[in-house]
């Protein structure tokens, strides 16, 4: 799907803080990595479920994921927890409602 090591990453739109955002860049840019290590084939939703379970657990609340390459999206979420934001052509929308 992607090769991590050497995809561009494009921030689309953000209101977490630069090191949050990183941090943020630096899970998806491990997701897709793991991913592309696997003998097996790992879908989209299974990047979702590793970077939310990482940020359930370090950052609290209730983190949302998407994952993929054509989506649409119209979310409610807590200020300054949001962030879109492209590795090559695999794009990602999290952010933290509740």
């Amino acid at each position: 799907m992607s090769d991590a090591a050497t995809a561009a990453v494009r921030v689309v739109y953000t209101e977490l803080s630069t090191a949050d955002q990183d941090a943020t860049t630096e899970l998806a840019l491990n997701a897709l990595k793991t991913q592309d290590k696997s003998d097996m084939t790992v879908y989209h939703n299974d990047l979702c479920k590793i970077i939310k379970t990482e940020l359930d657990s370090t950052r609290g609340g209730t983190w949302n994921v998407i994952v993929g390459t054509s989506f649409g999206s119209y979310v409610t979420h807590e200020t300054k927890t949001m962030s879109h934001f492209f590795v090559g052509s695999v794009g990602f929308l999290i952010w933290r409602y509740g």
